[in-house]
């Protein structure tokens, strides 16, 4: 299988003390919408390395649970994000075709019945021009072909992907999000200078504007909200990645607090009770990822389940520690919003 080059991480090279504030531009942000969030909500995340990292620091989740205020309770998260993923799902496929990864995302997407699903594509299309960045056998020619062609590719497949998960997760779901990559950062030699992905990566932004709308779809402008439009070149002092692509732990709180802004949520509160609550959503996020993904499931389910299959039966017994631990994540939350209030 041909590996993208925009699956490879590049080398941890450099990580900001200090953490750059981006102003709040309102209109990057949502305007008169109802509020995103209900009592009782299922929310998934789905997308790429964007997504599937943002389970190891907890800012999206605690900017998100502590943003919808103090009457909407109940709610729950799941980081469904996969490193690579496409929106044909390549990534999450283990050994077989993409449609062994849609089928992966179908089922956890039927399992959850999530009322509200955030997604984050496009960077991939961005970071490959003229070359394929999907094995889909119906579209990993046209992928690779001029900037038009790829763009439709990869809008067809969104369509489709939305319109599946539409229909696994029943009449529950009730919003789709669209969220448009963030920008990538110019950090100076040896590192890439991103200004022509950048470039296409803003040409992907107004693409899914239009998209969402026509998909019935709230939409997200991250690229602007991060400062994408005044990029162009500058090399930053003061970085929010590693490396240009992947955020460091300030970077995912300033990428967390410009996402709740887009949505219509005030920013989170700071205090020893906030980070507390972020640990006990980490803790969630690590029980659920070894749920759904064990690291031996090729023994537990697939073709060497001979070997070690009767061990599966003890994958859903993290169910109800997970349980536990949002018990705990509400306990925290109710607490904090609390105090908040004064």
């Amino acid at each position: 299988m041909k590996i993208p080059l925009y699956r490879l991480s590049l080398p941890v090279l450099l990580c900001s003390l200090v953490i750059p504030m981006i102003p709040v531009r309102a209109d990057h942000h949502a305007k008169g919408s109802a509020p995103l969030l209900q009592t009782g909500d299922r929310v998934a995340f789905v997308g790429g390395g964007l997504i599937e990292r943002a389970r190891l620091n907890g800012y999206l989740e605690t900017a998100l649970t502590a943003g919808a205020g103090a009457k909407v309770t109940g709610l729950k998260f799941r980081n469904l994000g996969w490193s690579g993923d496409t929106v044909f799902n390549d990534a999450r496929s283990y050994f077989g075709k993409p449609k062994e990864g849609r089928d992966r995302l179908k089922k956890i997407i039927g399992e959850w019945k999530p009322n509200v699903v955030l997604l984050n594509y496009g960077a991939e299309v961005a970071l490959s021009a003229g070359r394929a960045w999907t094995d889909e056998a119906s579209a990993s020619k046209r992928s690779a072909g001029d900037w038009d062609e790829s763009v439709a590719v990869f809008l067809e497949g969104y369509a489709k992907m939305i319109e599946e998960i539409r229909k696994d997760a029943v009449e529950g779901l009730r919003e789709i999000v669209v969220v448009a990559p963030p920008p990538l950062e110019n950090l100076g030699s040896p590192l890439p200078d991103h200004r022509e992905s950048n470039r296409r990566m803003a040409k992907v932004r107004d693409a899914l504007q239009g998209f969402a709308k026509e998909n019935k779809a709230r939409f997200i402008d991250l690229f602007g909200a991060m400062g994408g439009d005044e990029f162009d070149g500058k090399i930053l002092a003061q970085s929010l990645t590693h490396d240009g692509l992947h955020f460091t732990e300030p970077g995912y709180r300033e990428l967390a607090r410009q996402l709740a802004v887009g949505v219509g949520y005030g920013t989170s509160p700071s205090s020893a009770l906030a980070d507390k609550l972020r640990e006990r959503i980490i803790e969630k996020n690590r029980l659920f990822f070894h749920r759904w993904r064990p690291a031996n499931e090729t023994y537990l389910y697939l073709f060497r389940k001979h070997e070690q299959g009767r061990n599966a039966k003890e994958i859903p017994q993290f169910d109800p520690i997970i349980e536990k631990r949002e018990r705990e994540i509400e306990q925290l939350r109710n607490q904090l919003l609390k105090n908040s209030q004064g």
